[in-house]
């Protein structure tokens, strides 16, 4: 694996940021440690680690579950909401990892939530969005992971701790308006 820093520099700090976003996640749902990172502002000088650790998570889980029937899905955290708010802000233009930012933000424990929250301002990625809950919802429920009203969400508790569980959309209707601004 090749993990080259200077590109990174040719990059708007917009899409870095958005990156940065997927890196979160997997500390939250994988890696305390690099949650930490975060959580702890040592972000630039730790790239490199942030980086590699998080595309690490990723390769394992891929390895482990090639065909999405059970550990993968956790690399959708924060997507289910996500994807509504991403259909839903096309017109907008929000990035995609600006609408996944947004969409673990009600996924985490109260608890969790405020550091979470302090990490993606940090980071200048959104922590809500100006949205119609309605159609955020209506656009959700077309999510190509849903099964029929269900859907596997994840949501983390404490960082590099994740619970897996089906839920019926409508459950997540109280989840984008706690997003909405």
């Amino acid at each position: 694996m090749l993990v080259d820093l200077d590109l990174l520099a040719t990059l708007d700090s917009r899409l870095v940021s958005e990156g940065l976003a997927e890196a979160l996640k997997m500390g939250l749902t994988s890696d305390a440690a690099l949650f930490e990172l975060f959580d702890n502002g040592n972000i630039d000088e730790n790239m490199d680690e942030i980086i590699t650790r998080s595309l690490m998570i990723k390769k394992n889980v891929v390895e482990q579950d090639e065909k999405e029937q059970g550990l993968r899905k956790i690399l959708n955290f924060g997507h289910t909401i996500g994807h509504g708010i991403e259909a839903y802000e096309e017109r907008h233009g929000l990035y995609h990892g600006e609408c996944v930012a947004i969409g673990m933000v009600p996924m985490v424990s109260d608890d969790l939530r405020p550091r979470l929250i302090k990490i993606l301002e940090s980071l200048q990625l959104p922590t809500s969005v100006d949205l119609n809950a309605d159609e955020v919802y209506e656009a959700m429920t077309h999510d190509k992971k849903g099964e029929g009203d269900q859907v596997t969400v994840i949501t983390v508790s404490k960082p590099g701790e994740y619970e897996m569980k089906k839920v019926r959309f409508k459950e997540l209707y109280p989840k984008i308006q706690m997003i909405g601004i």
